[in-house]
């Protein structure tokens, strides 16, 4: 029993480092931020009703987040704060489980935890897993399937591997319901589960009955989620394709890799143990990456897409002027100074550097392998290869017929595809370089994880300084719908009066939505940008970072808060609009 447990002890570190980080940060603010203002509404009216409701902001159907988050609410009242709690818990769940499930890929204990750790703990992971959204609970329902597809390759019994690959493709289809690209597990996944189970006819059988009622239930849901009032219905087949949409796929092809690698650098930058093998080969490998940089370079800078090749590559959908602390990377894009720009070269010569001495173990070391030290028999690359190949490959199909419908690719949807890098780096070089990884990869784990435990609390505290602000106003008798700023705000106000946003995407019920005035677009002004969307909103005040936004003028305190990273004092100004400004 000691043994058993001691075994399990990495895995429960890992589970434990969100809740540890959950303490530092402490995530409270009783506004919106992001997309989670319109779920965590869903979860309200699903605690007081029992019904679901969506309210024309969701594409995810979300199905048992909610009931989760509803439970929450039941037990200890409604707040942001006790709604978010889920996302915490289901990230010490996914940290347990990736922790074994990459044990199970052939990882021994040590580096199956930091390579957990460099997950959790990226810039990119951290802070969703605070907020109500869904891409924690697409990870999670994602690792285990991938866990209980290996479990059932290396079962022991037909049994045993039977129960497994049911397992997977029935919870996956009920967890999927919370984000649909997770059914990919059960689409993909288990599909190639079985055809290396194909011997085994007790096993297939059993799989194909059970992968056939999951897809029937996905059918199901589908249907029913296309029938709900105030979903926005979302097609994968784009309905143009040209030039200049292939050429931005390109681009986001390119600067998505480069993202990837900057996420996986804790493990990237220790195949730096290849100077250690210089020879002819090594050099003409660095020199002709150099070269191709270079050249790449100076394309893109006469093209006007320098960025393309700087950290952090890829942008989140919530860097915008109200929120730019959501996601931590680029929050090195917040300040404009020179220490900034030093920082962001730095990691982009990093990822370059890292990808060039992977090339250089790829192709100019002589290959040998380390000894292993895994608790279970590895799964061979082969049908590793089948497993996860197969699910890199069409996640990335659809995110590419993603991006050519609707022209963008937020970062978040990265994770999935960081999960496969970790693991295929970490068990490269535990076969190729050495049985553990060093403390340097250690020290770089704790860096970045601090860079996002910082940028996470900022992130918070930016909306507490907006929330305070907003009661201010409110406090003086103007009503919620007078006031503009920031657009989450905006948007759970919108849905209080009349129970959605004024989405054109909305379809059912038919005329739903309300074609608005067109205004005058203001370059000095963010006010503006969502009020077609929310036409209860007749903003006389602004809330915002900027005290001269919009030719508003400063009509209370101004609210002062703290963050970790620079600038460390900040202010949140409620700012009367000029009288025009409604019209």
């Amino acid at each position: 029993m000691q043994a058993k447990l001691k075994r399990y002890l990495p895995a429960i570190a890992c589970a434990i480092t969100p809740l540890f980080c959950y303490l530092i940060i402490q995530p409270h603010a009783e506004i919106g931020m992001g997309d989670d203002w319109s779920y965590i509404k869903m979860v309200q009216v699903l605690a007081q009703t029992g019904h679901i409701a969506y309210n024309g902001w969701e594409t995810p159907m979300l199905g048992w987040q909610l009931f989760f988050g509803a439970l929450l609410v039941k037990l200890f009242g409604f707040s942001f704060t006790v709604v978010r709690f889920c996302s915490v818990i289901e990230a010490a769940a996914t940290a347990f489980l990736l922790q074994r499930t990459l044990v199970r890929a052939g990882l021994n204990s040590w580096n199956a935890t930091l390579a957990t750790m460099a997950f959790i703990l990226s810039p990119l992971y951290l802070p969703l897993a605070f907020v109500f959204k869904t891409d924690v609970s697409g990870i999670l329902c994602d690792v285990v399937c991938l866990y209980m597809c290996l479990r059932a390759v290396q079962a022991q019994s037909e049994r045993s591997a039977t129960a497994w690959i049911c397992l997977a493709a029935l919870l996956n289809a009920a967890g999927g319901t919370a984000r649909q690209i997770a059914w990919l597990g059960l689409l993909v996944m288990v599909p190639c589960t079985l055809w290396l189970l194909r011997k085994s006819r007790r096993v297939l059988v059993a799989g194909c009955i059970s992968w056939f009622i999951g897809v029937v239930f996905v059918v199901a849901a589908m249907h029913w989620f296309a029938r709900q009032p105030y979903t926005q219905p979302q097609s994968m087949i784009p309905t143009r394709i040209d030039l200049k949409s292939l050429m931005l796929l390109v681009e986001y092809g390119v600067r998505s890799a480069a993202h990837l690698a900057l996420l996986g650098l804790p493990v990237l930058l220790m195949f730096s143990a290849s100077l250690r093998s210089w020879n002819r080969r090594a050099a003409a490998i660095f020199s002709a990456g150099f070269l191709s940089v270079g050249v790449l370079g100076i394309a893109l800078m006469r093209a006007g897409k320098l960025h393309v090749l700087f950290a952090p590559f890829l942008y989140d959908s919530m860097t915008d002027s109200s929120s730019k602390r959501l996601s931590a990377i680029p929050a090195l894009r917040i300040h404009h100074d020179g220490a900034w720009d030093l920082l962001g070269a730095l990691l982009t010569g990093a990822v370059v550097f890292g990808i060039l001495c992977l090339a250089v173990w790829l192709f100019a070391v002589p290959h040998r392998r380390a000894n292993l030290q895994q608790e279970n028999g590895p799964i061979s690359w082969p049908n590793l290869g089948i497993l996860l190949g197969s699910f890199f490959s069409v996640y990335v199909a659809t995110l590419a017929l993603n991006e050519l419908q609707n022209g963008q690719l937020f970062d978040r949807y990265l994770l999935p595809l960081l999960v496969v890098l970790l693991l295929v780096l970490a068990r490269y070089y535990q076969e190729r370089v050495n049985a553990k990884l060093p403390p340097a990869c250690v020290f770089l784990i704790v860096i970045i994880g601090a860079f996002s435990v910082a940028a996470t609390h900022d992130m918070f505290a930016l909306y507490r300084g907006y929330a305070t602000a907003i009661d201010e106003v409110l406090s003086s008798g103007t009503p919620a719908t007078a006031i503009a700023g920031p657009w989450e705000f905006e948007g759970w106000t919108q849905v209080e009066k009349v129970g959605y946003v004024n989405d054109p995407r909305i379809q059912f019920p038919e005329g739903a939505y309300v074609p608005q005035p067109v205004r005058p677009h203001r370059s000095d002004c963010s006010a503006d940008s969502i009020l077609s969307w929310v036409p209860q909103i007749k903003p006389a005040y602004f809330v915002s970072s900027d005290p001269g936004e919009c030719g508003g003028q400063i009509a209370f305190s101004p609210v002062m808060y703290g963050t970790w990273i620079a600038p460390r004092t900040n202010w949140i100004y409620a700012l009367k609009l000029p009288p025009d400004f409604a019209r």
